[in-house]
């Protein structure tokens, strides 16, 4: 089912039973889809064949290929809201963890297993939501992926945001904010799911998502570093990391040559951002205090080894 899913054009919706017809079929009023389709009241086929009771509220992928169309993978559940990451609904994830198995759709309307599709690649994961108003947030962590998106090869490499607004990010949404950044590059995904899978994945990155009106936000910020074997290798706790930095730090897991010096500024500008709050000028200046003071302790002590070496030669002079 999976894989054929893999082959199709598929939308993610939410919906509710109004009638079970037989065992493969049933009719499903469907709430909107944004710039894709109107809420709607229709037949169709459940693949596989599944049995809801009437006012049962569904998740499926619809996929418009068949006649009638064709609710894959349909499960019971209620519609997406964002909250604090539950994790006793999933299973965390942390350095060393597999991702977690999960079917995504991306910006083109295509089906992927999140635990398979970027094997054998390095990839780059974060979460975003197209809506959001803050230019510091959002947009500049898709500015970032755009930048990378141009600089790493293909071949070894793979970039992918997850939307934490299921309900607004459809595909069609994903691929106009994608085209907004000026690349189409094929390393660069967009992923939406249905609520229920967004929700699952949320939980299990630990990501902190609370509605603060009808199209915002408030949310953690991480960016996730997967090696080729599918494990996840390294952790950015704030959206305060530079492309430079997260590059050479992607192809030290991707097993190349990278800037040590780059590598370790990430990581301590990563720290000093998480430590204050999340703040990327907060941190930047927590780090240079500690660089300064650092610099100053080495200066005094190199004074002091110096102030001895001088000293101990007018003790033996004669």
């Amino acid at each position: 089912m999976l894989l054929l899913a893999a082959l199709l054009n598929v939308v993610p919706v939410h919906g509710v039973v109004l009638q079970q017809l037989d065992g493969r079929t049933a009719i499903v009023r469907t709430d909107a889809v944004v710039q894709t389709l109107p809420a709607q009241t229709r037949r169709y086929r459940l693949t596989p064949a599944r049995s809801f009771a009437a006012g049962t509220a569904i998740d499926a992928l619809l996929d418009e290929s068949t006649a009638p169309p064709s609710l894959r993978d349909p499960i019971a559940a209620a519609a997406f809201a964002p909250g604090l990451p539950d994790r006793a609904r999933a299973v965390p994830v942390g350095i060393g963890s597999p991702l977690p198995s999960a079917t995504l759709v991306d910006q083109d309307g295509r089906a992927l297993q999140l635990a398979s599709h970027f094997r054998d690649k390095t990839l780059l994961l974060s979460f975003m939501f197209t809506r959001c108003p803050d230019r510091t947030l959002c947009p500049a962590i898709s500015g970032k992926f755009a930048d990378l998106a141009q600089r790493i090869d293909p071949k070894r490499f793979a970039l992918a945001e997850i939307t934490l607004d299921p309900q607004y990010d459809s595909p069609a949404v994903l691929r106009r904010y994608r085209r907004s950044f000026g690349v189409h590059p094929d390393t660069w995904a967009l992923l939406t799911g249905t609520g229920s899978t967004i929700q699952r994945l949320i939980d299990a990155f630990n990501i902190s998502s609370m509605r603060v009106s009808s199209d915002n936000f408030l949310h953690d910020d991480r960016l996730f570093i997967v090696a080729p074997d599918g494990r996840i290798a390294v952790i950015v706790k704030s959206a305060g990391w530079d492309p430079q930095s997260v590059l050479a730090q992607a192809r030290s897991v991707s097993g190349l040559a990278s800037n040590p010096f780059e590598r370790f500024k990430l990581a301590l500008i990563a720290e000093a951002v998480a430590l204050c709050g999340g703040s990327e000028s907060s941190g930047i200046a927590v780090l240079e205090l500690t660089l300064f003071t650092l610099l100053t302790v080495i200066a005094f002590a190199a004074l002091w080894v110096v102030g001895r070496v001088i000293w101990s030669r007018r003790d033996v002079s004669p």
